[in-house]
C-alpha cells in the first residue's frame, strides 16, 4: 500500500527519518507545482535521487528546503543505479546544517525578502556564460520567490547561493520585482490570453495615441487644402 501525504503535515526530513527507521525499500516521488523528483530507497537508505534537471545529494538538499509539496511512497524491488554514497542520516544532518547557515545568512543580510524576476533578453544572451551556481539559482527566479526562499531551495551552500544571486543582480540578468498594482478593471480574456493586470488606457498607449495623432494631422491637412482652394 502506498504512503501518501503533504509536506505541510510531514516535513521531508521527517519523512526520510521514518523510512530509514522502518528500513523501507521503494520509490519516493515528490512534487511541487511543475517540479517533481524520484528517490529510490533501499533498506531505509537513499541510494538514488533524480529529477529532470538535477540528481544526487544536491537534489536531496534542495528538496529539504521545500515547505510545501506532495509525496507518495511505493514499495518496489526494481534495481537501482546508485548516485548517492552518503547515508540517509548524513544527508539529513547536512541538510540541517545548511538550514542553520541559511538562517544565519538571512539574519545578517538586508533585503533577503526582496522578490526578483528574470530579465528575459539578458537571460537568453548570457545564460551559457554564467557559473553553475548562478544557473541553478536562475532556474528558481520566477517573480514569486524572494531571495531567502531561493537560497533555501537552491540546494547550494548558503553563501555560494547568495554570491550567485549577487552575481545575477550585478550583471542585470535578474532585477528586484514587486507585483504591479491594478490600474483599472481587468479585461476579460475568455481563456485566449493571460489575464491582464490592468485596463488599457487608450489615451496613453503609444499605438493608439500615435494613430489618433496621425488622424488629427490628416484632418488638419485636408482642412488646409480646402482653405487653399477657396482662397485661390
Amino acid at each position: 500500500m502506498a504512503l501518501i501525504g503533504t509536506f505541510e503535515d510531514v516535513s521531508f526530513a521527517e519523512l526520510l527519518q521514518m523510512l530509514n527507521v522502518g528500513h523501507k525499500t521503494g520509490r519516493l516521488t515528490v512534487q511541487r507545482g511543475n517540479e517533481s523528483a524520484s528517490l529510490y530507497i533501499t533498506g531505509g537508505q537513499v541510494r538514488r535521487a533524480v529529477s529532470r534537471r538535477e540528481r544526487g545529494p544536491d537534489l536531496v538538499y534542495r528538496i529539504l528546503g521545500w515547505n510545501t509539496g506532495e509525496f507518495s511512497f511505493e514499495r518496489t524491488d526494481e534495481p537501482v543505479m546508485r548516485n548517492i554514497k552518503e547515508s540517509t542520516e548524513a544527508l539529513i544532518l547536512e541538510g540541517m546544517k545548511r538550514f542553520d547557515e541559511w538562517e544565519r545568512v538571512e539574519s545578517q543580510m538586508p533585503n533577503m525578502h526582496v522578490i526578483v524576476r528574470q530579465c528575459a533578453f539578458a537571460v537568453n544572451e548570457r545564460f551559457d556564460e554564467l557559473t553553475l551556481p548562478a544557473q541553478v539559482v536562475l532556474r528558481l527566479v520566477d517573480a514569486r520567490r524572494d531571495v531567502a526562499t531561493i537560497i533555501r531551495e537552491s540546494g547550494l551552500e548558503p553563501m555560494e547561493a547568495l554570491t550567485a544571486v549577487t552575481e545575477l543582480l550585478a550583471e542585470g540578468i535578474v532585477e528586484e520585482w514587486s507585483t504591479p498594482r491594478p490600474m483599472g478593471d481587468v479585461l476579460a480574456t475568455n481563456g485566449q490570453l493571460p489575464e491582464a493586470t490592468g485596463a488599457i488606457d487608450l489615451r496613453s498607449s503609444s499605438y493608439f495615441s500615435s494613430k489618433q495623432q496621425l488622424s488629427e494631422r490628416n484632418e488638419v491637412a485636408v482642412h488646409r487644402g480646402t482653405e487653399d482652394k477657396d482662397s485661390g
